[in-house]
């Protein structure tokens, strides 16, 4: 099974990924989400999924150490604060906690898009839970002048509660990291910690923001070049003989707000027009390996593999030949000679 062949790079922490509901107050032109589904946003909704989480946790032997990103849709939404949701939220996870066996450790993460008016409230909820928060940034599809200017006040309020800052890889993203438009990007990634997802094509325009492998190419060597902390490209630059890989398949657990459960990751479920039929097995691994010769490259240990759901999409413009991240090590190989 391929799994046991890259056993070595499989992260040693487990990871959980939970969508409590779609229901969100933005609308970015990336996300397929239903935003204005209220399924899964009911008390006995959430706490459902507190049990299958604390079971798959405790039947885990790999790991002590879990990390639960929690998120919606939009958690923090200031109609859900007002209806008392953080009390939800709250027992949510004590549920899981006392489920949970004291041998293993868990970190829970909330996702915000930090576009909320009840700050007060949720910086108490923070404080009181002792929680950081990841948060959702993009230069462009993401942000009316309105919301970008809460997200702000929301970034200096929230400050010492921001665990990490997440933007998307998006064609349109790429290119204004490239011309240099947005320097409030500069501003967060001086003062926090960034890390970029690969871009899933789960929408109708998706072929229109999936960034051609050269402009990939080009985007990785500016991250390598000028802004080297960004966690996605750590592992072209921290002079490490070998890496885990950035994927957490192979200990990963998601659950969605139907309280399904999607095989290898939530992106299985929401890729369009892929080439693989099941998303879910270890098939779309094999395929990615033997495409690229992974196991003969010479960055193999290094490597931290990008997503295998991106990589499966059918209108891809491979317009480069080889391997984006084969290039990226070449280039930071031949930069420090």
């Amino acid at each position: 099974m391929v799994y046991e062949l890259i056993d070595r790079k499989v992260i040693d922490y487990a990871e959980i990924v939970v969508n409590l509901f779609d229901h969100c107050n933005m609308r970015c032109a990336f996300c397929p989400q239903d935003h204005e589904s209220t399924v899964g946003a009911t008390r006995a909704e959430i706490l459902s999924k507190a049990k299958p989480i604390a079971d798959w946790i405790n039947s885990n032997t790999r790991s002590t150490y879990f990390k639960v990103h929690i998120m919606g849709g939009e958690l923090f939404q200031d109609e859900w604060i007002e209806k008392k949701y953080l009390k939800i939220y709250t027992d949510f996870i004590n549920e899981i906690t006392l489920r949970v066996m004291l041998t293993k450790k868990v970190s829970f993460n909330f996702v915000t898009n930090l576009v909320f008016t009840k700050k007060y409230r949720v910086s108490e909820f923070l404080g009181k839970n002792d929680l950081k928060v990841s948060i959702s940034y993009d230069l462009k599809g993401r942000f009316t002048d309105n919301q970008k200017e809460i997200f702000k006040q929301n970034v200096e309020w929230f400050k010492d509660r921001i665990e990490m800052v997440s933007l998307v890889a998006t064609k349109q993203n790429i290119q204004a990291l490239l011309n240099k438009e947005d320097p409030y990007f500069d501003y967060l990634y001086n003062n926090f910690t960034v890390d970029w997802d690969s871009y899933l094509p789960s929408v109708k325009i998706a072929e229109k923001m999936m960034p051609k492998e050269s402009e990939l190419l080009a985007f990785y060597k500016l991250l390598v070049d000028e802004y080297p902390k960004c966690l996605n490209v750590q592992h072209f630059v921290n002079g490490e003989y070998e890496n885990k890989m950035t994927c957490t398949r192979g200990n990963s657990y998601t659950i969605l707000y139907d309280n399904s459960n999607p095989a290898g990751c939530s992106g299985s479920v929401l890729l369009r027009d892929g080439n693989t039929k099941d998303l879910g097995s270890p098939v779309i691994l094999e395929k990615f390996f033997k495409k690229y010769n992974c196991f003969e490259c010479e960055y193999y240990k290094q490597c931290p593999f990008t997503c295998f759901i991106k990589a499966d999409y059918s209108k891809l413009e491979q317009d480069i030949e080889g391997c984006v991240f084969k290039h990226t090590f070449d280039h930071v190989k031949n930069r420090v000679r």
